[in-house]
């Protein structure tokens, strides 16, 4: 049985969450940066008493913001997202990897001298010849729009951002009596803006800085890959089935706010701790330069991780092996305790060895027999008058999957999707790294050995790794459904994966019945097969 998301479990599975693998790389950085904000606190005659506990609650509501919204964004409108070009993770990627660089250097107040410079050179252009400041404003102009442009793939938004840089500065606009006065304006006013956000007593009135620890939540939520576990996965799947549903919409953003606050708990109370430590910062204010030159190297190195995408690939290696494995254990494992499935002395066993399975004979006791000549050879009978070209492509349930033609990973053999007429394919995307992929493998197994001969296939769609590393997964778990590879991310793309595993049930006709996010388990892969034999067929063609 899927489990059924409670706020309580939720906030539980987010709580849990915080001591999973692929939480750690974020860890230190958030230590840094409020590490900074509690130094910076010390330094300021007049500083909030609980300063950096607030920078704390702004840090999390931008990472709460980020999945609340994306969460339901990708889930419930992806397919308007894709026809007005808007791809989240890759804007908030490159938008914010730069400026948590930006920001670094500024706090290891490398950019002092380049502002002084500049006021120096645009105040010479206020009064004297503007062809100098015209031609700084055309590169200037060309520079913001290439690099929109690379950030959001799309000519039309990369134009729309650049005028919202321009409203940025519109009181530098309106004032200036030239363009030379502009740019001396315009960098008074970004230097200023940078001051307020770090070291202006203005901090304490939350007009800058506390918007700059929000921002930095979202930016390292956009560049950090959460662990789908079986809490967060169950949420996803409740967005992206009630899209045209606003009640049940409602009840998976709040169930998304109670996910992210239970996991930005921890963070609250570790800021709390650097708020209590204040006093001892302000005996480091002699070494005030060191710690900025840290903070700020520590911002441009996680800048340069997110940019580069390196960030999820460091969560990706936190999340393979035991490691990974413990966590996925650790939130199911809590998750049976939280509803009743689990008794609370038996958590140290499950944690040890993972929740109880049922035995393939449990599991297959729930099949329905059938009778007469098809029950040797198929369970799932299609409509041959029924024209799956007349039902429309797309990734909703009661839409044609999408095709697509790619090798076995050991090249054995060549796997087309729509030439699998008459199968049903539980079609997975998965990949090495991930623990809660490994973590179903294995019922994915039980239910293909059983089924395999009776109409029915498993195809695990593996994301941008070698044959090897597949071919030493696939031994050590004994898989022997096909492996296909995605070397280039072409398929992952087209259906729109931005989390694994992610996975759809495509009946004889190629159309989708279903569509989970995080892991299942062979009970509830049973569970969905049982409708075809009630029915026959899911299309009803």
């Amino acid at each position: 049985m899927n489990v059924e998301p409670t706020l309580g479990l939720a906030m539980l599975a987010g709580l849990v969450s915080f001591l999973s693998p692929c939480v750690l790389p974020l860890i230190p950085a958030y230590i840094g940066y409020m590490s900074g904000q509690a130094t910076n606190a010390a330094g300021q005659a007049q500083a909030p008493r609980f300063g950096t506990f607030t920078h704390g609650v702004f840090f999390v509501l931008g990472f709460t913001i980020f999945f609340v919204g994306f969460g339901l964004l990708v889930q419930a409108g992806a397919e308007v997202l894709d026809v007005i070009g808007i791809d989240i993770p890759t804007i908030l990627t490159r938008l914010g990897g730069v400026a948590v660089i930006f920001f670094g250097l500024y706090v290891m107040k490398v950019l002092d001298p380049v502002f002084e410079r500049g006021l120096v050179l645009t105040a010479t252009w206020r009064e004297g010849n503007q062809g100098p400041a015209l031609a700084f404003s055309l590169l200037v102009g060309l520079s913001l729009l290439g690099y929109f442009f690379w950030v959001f793939e799309n000519l039309l938004w990369a134009g729309l951002a650049l005028l919202l840089v321009l409203m940025l500065f519109r009181k530098p606009l309106q004032a200036a009596s030239s363009v030379g006065d502009f740019w001396y304006r315009a960098i008074q006013s970004l230097q200023g803006a940078l001051v307020m956000d770090t070291r202006s007593l203005e901090m304490q009135k939350g007009r800058g800085g506390y918007f700059g620890s929000l921002s930095m939540g979202l930016v390292f939520a956009a560049g950090w890959t959460p662990c789908i576990g079986p809490i967060y996965g169950s949420i996803l799947t409740l967005a992206s089935s009630s899209a045209g549903d606003a009640g049940s919409l409602a009840r998976a953003g709040t169930l998304l706010t109670a996910y992210s606050l239970g996991l930005g708990i921890p963070f609250l109370v570790a800021a709390l701790a650097l708020n209590q430590m204040t006093g001892l910062m302000s005996n480091l204010k002699r070494n005030m330069r060191k710690i900025e030159y840290a903070s700020g190297g520590l911002l441009i190195l996680i800048g340069v991780l997110i940019l580069s995408g390196n960030m999820e690939r460091l969560t990706r290696e936190f999340s393979s092996g035991e490691l990974g494995e413990f966590s996925i254990r650790m939130e199911a494992c809590a998750a049976g305790v939280g509803d009743g499935r689990l008794a609370l002395g038996s958590l140290s066993d499950c944690l040890v060895d993972g929740e109880p399975r049922l035995e393939p004979s449990a599991v297959f006791a729930s099949e329905k027999t059938t009778s007469g000549p098809t029950a040797a050879n198929s369970l799932f009978e299609t409509d041959p008058t029924f024209d799956p070209a007349s039902v429309e492509v797309g990734l909703e349930v009661g839409q044609r999957a999408p095709n697509f033609t790619t090798p076995t990973h050991d090249g054995s053999q060549t796997f087309t999707l729509w030439a699998r007429e008459g199968e049903i394919v539980l079609l997975n995307f998965w990949a090495t790294w991930c623990a809660p992929c490994v973590h179903e493998m294995p019922d994915f197994q039980s239910v293909y050995e059983r089924y395999q001969g009776r109409g029915f296939t498993v195809a695990g769609v593996n994301f941008l790794e070698s044959e090897a590393q597949i071919e030493a997964f696939a031994q050590e778990l004994g898989v022997s459904f096909p492996l296909l590879l995605d070397l280039s991310g072409e398929i992952s793309d087209t259906y729109r994966i931005f989390a694994r595993p992610t996975t759809f049930l495509i009946d004889g006709h190629g159309i989708i019945v279903e569509k989970r996010t995080g892991p299942l388990t062979a009970a509830e892969v049973i569970e969905l097969l049982n409708q075809f034999e009630e029915g026959g067929t899911a299309t009803g063609g």
